[in-house]
């Protein structure tokens, strides 16, 4: 279960944090490269979204997640993701096949006809925010520029992730997204928000599959 607090930003660098949050040393920026697959509308109709991610460093991974429910201006977004690495014979990893199937969707037509409708170009800013607990997640400043196959121009935007480790507990998990939300919608230049990226671009370059 992926579980974040998600903020549109105004500015290209972390706002401040409330008293007892720290944020570790920068670690490396990343470049990723997101492509949003589909047939037909197909995958999307089942209550999902795969994404095809390259980035440096790592090898090809393909990740399924739930589609969003609820209210979209909460920041805090729970959904379920299976996310693999494919092995040297599968085109699209098995247990990503298995939870489509389950789903209903008709795999022996779509996986073999899949096509890109979304990419996603992010330049990624990641740190590990802690307390006196220990880390609890990873927070990242994200660069987006977004772009669909069918239509022309690129939208841009800026936004804060913070991600909760799975190992931290719910108690601290519920605490924390309950401080770190009240908090950072004070922050100027900072906008509650939990629409997720590709949810946000297709909307801004009016996509439908």
């Amino acid at each position: 279960m992926e579980r974040e607090l998600k903020f549109l930003l105004e500015h290209a660098h972390a706002p401040a944090l409330p008293s007892g949050y720290h944020v570790a040393e920068p670690q490396p920026t990343l470049h990723l490269l997101d492509e949003y697959l589909d047939y037909r509308g197909q995958i999307l109709a089942a209550g999902w979204r795969l994404r095809r991610r390259r980035s440096d460093g790592e090898g090809l991974r393909y990740t399924l997640k739930s589609e969003q429910r609820g209210d979209p201006s909460s920041p805090l977004r729970e959904r379920i993701e299976i996310e693999r690495a494919p092995e040297r014979d599968e085109q699209i990893p098995s247990e990503i096949v298995a939870a489509l199937l389950a789903a209903g969707a008709d795999t022996v037509h779509v996986l073999d006809r899949l096509q890109p409708y979304l990419t996603l170009r992010q330049e990624r800013h990641p740190a590990t925010l802690s307390t006196s607990e220990g880390d609890i997640a990873l927070m990242s400043v994200d660069e987006v520029r977004a772009t669909g196959s069918t239509v022309e121009g690129e939208r841009r935007w800026t936004e804060l992730e913070i991600e909760f480790f799975a190992t931290v507990s719910a108690e601290a998990r519920d605490r924390a997204a309950v401080e770190l939300s009240a908090w950072l919608a004070t922050q100027p230049g900072v906008t509650p928000g939990g629409e997720s990226k590709v949810a946000r671009a297709a909307r801004l370059l009016s996509i439908s599959i």
